[in-house]
């Protein structure tokens, strides 16, 4: 006997459950040239704003991504070879100092060595414009980025206590590391 939902449409079966959809697979080639890498503008800012969501708990708004673009700041931008935003960079730079404040890849673009790529990019980059340290915080229990960084030659020059704010509301604030580079 077919029963009704909640709309009052009769069903002889419940619903199937949608399947979620998977992420289209990226090929790591389309990300290949350090030349793709250009400094962002306006049309760039909604899927650094989507990714910025997706990577990080304290994600900036869209209207202080835009407000980037025309401040002191560094937003670089890394497209695949389809126009996917694949990884950004965000930085400011203060007297002969660099502070990464983000640094994100694209979920389907991780663990393929874009971080590093873009990080050994970022390191060059400031290295030729005569900065002589780069600075940047991790979460105590990121232990992916730190071990990235520490790859790459980073060192960990102190703790801010209490520096990001809890995920989910309720928790306990988290430590960062204080990470620097000196080029």
């Amino acid at each position: 006997m077919p029963r009704k939902d909640v709309t009052g449409v009769s069903r002889s079966k419940p619903p199937k459950p949608r399947k979620k959809k998977e992420p289209q697979e990226l090929n790591r080639n389309e990300c290949t040239s350090m030349e793709d890498i250009r400094p962002a503008i306006c049309k760039d800012i909604q899927a650094v704003f989507e990714l910025n969501l997706a990577s990080f708990a304290e994600a900036w708004s869209h209207q202080a991504l835009m407000d980037v673009l025309d401040h002191d700041y560094d937003l670089d931008v890394w497209h695949t070879t389809r126009g996917k935003l694949a990884a950004y960079y965000l930085g400011q730079d203060v007297l002969d100092e660099v502070h990464i404040m983000q640094l994100a890849v694209a979920p389907a673009f991780r663990r393929q060595g874009l971080g590093v790529r873009m990080t050994r990019y970022i390191l060059d980059k400031k290295h030729h414009e005569g900065m002589r340290h780069v600075w940047l915080e991790v979460r105590t229990s990121n232990v992916a980025a730190q071990h990235l960084y520490t790859g790459l030659g980073f060192r960990i020059s102190g703790t801010r206590k209490d520096y990001y704010t809890p995920k989910p509301s309720g928790f306990p604030r988290e430590d960062a590391l204080a990470m620097r580079y000196d080029l």
